[in-house]
């Protein structure tokens, strides 16, 4: 009975590990409290972040041409005088409307953005998983960044040297599972 028992461990690791990956989203949807008709030039990037090079500055020009949102990584160090990485924020700048700093929130408040889709955090308390795919739809646009890579100092330790982010932006949705819950509610 013992060596039946034992063997079925491995068999239920197996099966719980599946089932609470089917759990995990496949990706994080928000939608920007910013709603009018902008598209954009699409564009696809791919960014290294690290302590000798910590931000990135992405231009994202409207279907004309023109420069419209400014598309900024920022480090979030340990405190002040400490340099130490433990994360980095994405965030949307509309250049045209200044008051809008970052147009990736829910909520043009900082103080009620509850999902936090622009964190881009390794640590065990974050909202949402560090490599989940975050697909935030931005007037009539759509803003998808992902981690695809990220190091840290040493293990153990909460510090990252390294972290890649894909990003891209585009005028279609790239998930069909949101396309067909908006065309759920559409009226007939």
């Amino acid at each position: 009975m013992r060596g039946i028992q034992r063997s079925l461990v491995p068999v239920l690791l197996i099966v719980r590990a599946v089932l609470w990956a089917q759990s995990q989203p496949s990706f994080i949807y928000v939608e920007s409290f910013r709603k009018g008709p902008t598209k954009i030039m699409e564009q696809t990037l791919e960014v290294d972040l690290d302590p000798g090079n910590p931000t990135c500055n992405i231009r994202v020009r409207d279907q004309s041409g023109r420069d419209r949102y400014q598309f900024v990584c920022t480090p979030q160090r340990v405190g002040s005088g400490d340099d130490r990485i433990i994360a980095w924020q994405v965030r949307l700048a509309d250049k045209q409307h200044k008051i809008y700093g970052n147009v990736l929130m829910p909520s043009p408040d900082p103080t009620q953005d509850r999902t936090q889709v622009g964190w881009l955090d390794p640590g065990k308390f974050a909202k949402i998983a560090l490599t989940a795919e975050r697909v935030v739809r931005v007037d009539h646009f759509y803003c998808v960044f992902q981690v695809t890579d990220s190091h840290f100092v040493a293990p153990g330790q909460p510090y990252l040297d390294h972290m890649t982010v894909n990003i891209k932006f585009t005028n279609t949705m790239p998930h069909s599972a949101v396309r067909a819950k908006k065309d759920d509610k559409a009226p007939s």
